[in-house]
């Protein structure tokens, strides 16, 4: 098999230095299973975490190893369907009746998830159109540097070092004098809710709303063409326009199974004030592109002659959120406090420790660096800071701090506060530390998304340390950012197709950045549904021993365990909504590579994990990330862009301004 030089490129930019014979298996895997080049690396990725617990080198005997899993998972996923539809009761799913109560009382519905912002936001009729790639401006693509010609995966390469930069070119001051301004965008208490309590009409209504909320935007938009939205589900013999949430043809898809979803097993699902909710298979064969994923709110142009199947045509734009804008005084204000000197932030993502002990070596050494070196104004730390999927933890096999009898940790609460509390203490106290749990912590009392803050005082952490919910909005200083700790990048994958040259296609051929585009248009930080489950594998002695009780299909089903997952509490999912604007800077880590993008105006960022798993100490290095952003002047050129039609506000343009540099920890 001949491979060509951009095929070749592209392997070792994506899994290292390999040979020409692994290079070989990793094609021939792609052939045999219709990969394409991100859905090969992606599931390569899902292989080694699951299976592998991440320690896996990329080698032809593993190659072996993977394609054999790929087709045992396809196997697994044919059983249970067939066993699964036997037990389906058949009849017509009768459509939901409305709750009488209003729509305000449902707890997250109805409800902004965030108090309104102080800045006015621009509406993008508006705005001057960002794209991922502005004229004036390059994007990571082609201004990822490497701070060496060493791989990263290469042992040798020294932490703290650089291994990509966006913005090379940007001069970063070495102060943290200045004190920056922190303040948050959201209401803590409403993330204080019961878990465990989901009502089912409850959920109905949240999600009812979400698709009539578009439908209102859509109306509003179609009004002046003439067009009223229909009802896709009723026959029709001319074109509608209509609304609707993108939903897999069986209840039993499996997220983690891309083989399972494809155009042809699309439906459309309607409001019940839209529809009475009811669901209509999609034909796509007229399109020439689109991005399609379970829990997408979409507008759709076509027409239902059968009164089967709903016939698109066309896939409406939906209506954005504008850019972040800030008022001279603000900007002046901020001018002055920050002295001409560049803002800097750190930002890390858990776990802080190996997978298979709690060595938190690292993590001491990064505040160390931290103190010494780095001296940022604002460290924003994401979970998990205690992992309760970690080796020594599941097993019970903690090493506790030599402390005296009467304070030995009871807990693992009180053993965190006894283990990582003190490392975190450390920190300066200039520095503005900002806390964001995981679904993954100990510590935390929310299982589900969204996820309550972490208890300061519980931990035993000093006034300079902030505790934000998952996921919050919040401005440090004019500069609006986002965070969300739920791994979006990894659990959505969607349908896409384009036949279209890329200076017209209208849609992101990067996967990533097709995914943060979603998150903007659907103005949601999670927007796939229902939410990734995780499953790991049991040993070989569990499994077998499972099968020794039961047989068939439910033996199939017993031999994965679910060990979390995106776990949506749906009545609240008002919470994890872009209210007003689109965020300056968008943080959501991601257990697949590293990146920091500029889509549409935003810096997306994943700093990666701090700490990968893997049985080799020299080889757990992961990556975090040092930004520095120069202060807003108003009188600079492409600092920030006056609105127009306006004298006294400003786009605050921080993708412009600001220099993100991923580091190896």
């Amino acid at each position: 098999m001949e491979v060509d030089e951009a095929t070749r490129k592209w392997i070792l930019s994506q899994f290292g230095p390999v040979d020409d014979e692994t290079i070989k298996r990793l094609l021939s895997v792609k052939d045999i299973f219709n990969y394409s080049n991100e859905d090969l690396y992606i599931q390569w990725e899902a292989f080694v975490v699951t299976q592998e617990n991440g320690e896996l080198d990329v080698t032809a005997e593993n190659i072996d190893r993977f394609q054999e899993w790929a087709q045992r998972t396809i196997n697994s996923e044919s059983t249970r369907k067939v066993a699964s539809a036997k037990k389906t009761v058949e009849g017509r799913r009768k459509p939901m009746m409305r709750s009488t109560m209003e729509l305000s009382s449902s707890p997250g519905a109805g409800i902004p998830s965030t108090p309104q912002l102080k800045k006015r936001k621009v509406d993008l009729a508006s705005d001057p159109p960002l794209t991922s790639s502005p004229s004036h401006f390059a994007t990571a693509d082609n201004t990822m540097l490497s701070s060496s010609t060493m791989k990263p995966e290469d042992s040798s390469y020294e932490s703290n070092t650089v291994l990509e930069c966006l913005n090379p070119t940007i001069d970063v001051t070495e102060s943290n004098d200045s004190a920056p301004r922190l303040s948050a965008n959201f209401d803590p208490e409403k993330f204080k809710f019961r878990t465990m309590a989901m009502k089912l009409l409850e959920s109905a209504d949240v999600l009812d709303d979400q698709i009539d909320v578009f439908s209102q935007k859509f109306s509003a938009e179609l009004k002046d063409k003439g067009i009223e939205l229909g009802n896709p589900c009723m026959n029709s013999q001319s074109d509608i326009a209509c609304c609707g949430r993108i939903v897999p043809d069986s209840p039993h898809y499996d997220a983690m199974l891309t083989q399972s979803l494809n155009d042809k097993s699309l439906y459309l699902e309607t409001s019940r004030l839209g529809g009475i909710g009811q669901r209509i298979p999609l034909d796509l064969s007229n399109l020439t592109e689109f991005s399609f994923f379970p829990g997408q709110i979409v507008g759709l142009k076509g027409r239902n002659p059968t009164g089967r199947t709903f016939v698109v045509h066309e896939v409406l734009s939906l209506p954005e959120l504008g850019s972040p804008v800030s008022n001279v005084a603000e900007l002046q204000d901020f001018q002055r406090n920050s002295k001409g000197e560049s803002l800097k932030i750190v930002i890390a993502s858990g776990p802080f420790s190996n997978h298979h002990t709690l060595n938190f070596t690292k993590l001491e050494n990064f505040v160390q660096h931290i103190n010494n070196v780095v001296k940022p104004h604002v460290l924003i730390l994401f979970g998990p800071l205690l992992d309760i999927t970690n080796d020594a933890v599941a097993a019970g096999e903690l090493e506790i701090p030599e402390t005296p009898a009467n304070q030995q940790p009871r807990n693992l609460d009180e053993f965190l506060k006894t283990k990582v509390s003190p490392i975190l203490k450390k920190i300066d106290t200039r520095v503005q530390v900002i806390l964001i749990p995981s679904l993954r912590d100990s510590a935390s009392k929310h299982a589900s998304y969204p996820q309550s803050a972490f208890d300061r005082r519980k931990l035993g952490l000093p006034k300079n340390f902030k505790c934000f919910p998952n996921p919050s909005t919040f401005s440090i200083n004019e500069i609006v950012l986002g965070a969300s700790n739920a791994d979006i990048f990894k659990d959505l994958k969607d349908v896409y197709k384009s036949t279209v040259s890329p200076d017209k296609s209208k849609l992101f051929s990067n996967r990533f950045e097709r995914i943060a585009n979603h998150i903007f248009e659907q103005r949601r930080y999670y927007p796939f549904l229902p939410g990734f489950v995780k499953r790991q594998t049991l040993p070989k002695e569990k499994s077998e021993r499972l099968i020794g009780l039961t047989d068939g299909s439910v033996a199939e089903d017993l031999l994965e365990t679910q060990i979390g997952g995106a776990s949506l509490e749906m009545p609240y999912m008002g919470l994890t909504e872009l209210i007003d604007s689109l965020p300056d800077i968008m943080v959501i880590p991601s257990e697949l590579k590293f990146f920091a993008k500029v889509i549409k105006g935003v810096i997306v960022i994943n700093p990666g994990q701090f700490v990968r798993a893997h049985k080799d100490p020299s080889k757990e290095d992961g990556s975090y990330v040092v930004m520095g952003i120069a202060p807003p002047d108003i009188d600079g050129i492409g600092n920030v862009e006056q609105v127009e039609g306006s004298k006294d506000l400003f786009y605050n343009n921080v993708y412009s301004r600001a220099k993100v540099e991923i580091m190896r920890s």
